[in-house]
């Protein structure tokens, strides 16, 4: 069980993985807690197979996935579960940022 306490974004340091994207991470009993931000036109480069469930403080994204399924548009005020399979990657194709909350589990957990 989890004891109460604060996770504050602010304090951690935000992580880049691809260019106009940064999440600000927190370990919350073993499951990765992530704010992200994804800028104009930017993207992931990379096959994502991390299952993750998610919600759009503001703005969209639009995930595409390896096996040419639909992609699947998430706007603010809605969330979103993505299993490892098929793989993703998310890019934003709004004229805004995007900022995800986000919620998977650690590497190696």
């Amino acid at each position: 069980m989890i004891p109460p306490r604060l996770i504050d974004f602010l304090d951690a340091p935000p992580v880049s993985h691809d260019p106009g994207v940064s999440d600000r991470e927190a370990d919350v009993g073993g499951t990765r807690w992530a704010l992200v931000e994804y800028s104009p036109g930017s993207g992931r480069h990379d096959w994502c197979d991390t299952p993750h469930s998610g919600y759009v403080v503001s703005g969209a994204i639009t995930y595409a996935f390896e096996d040419d399924g639909d992609p699947l548009v998430v706007r603010e005020g809605e969330a979103f579960a993505l299993p490892s399979e098929p793989r993703h990657r998310g890019t934003n194709r709004g004229a805004e940022p995007a900022r995800l909350f986000i919620m998977d589990a650690l590497p190696g957990g």
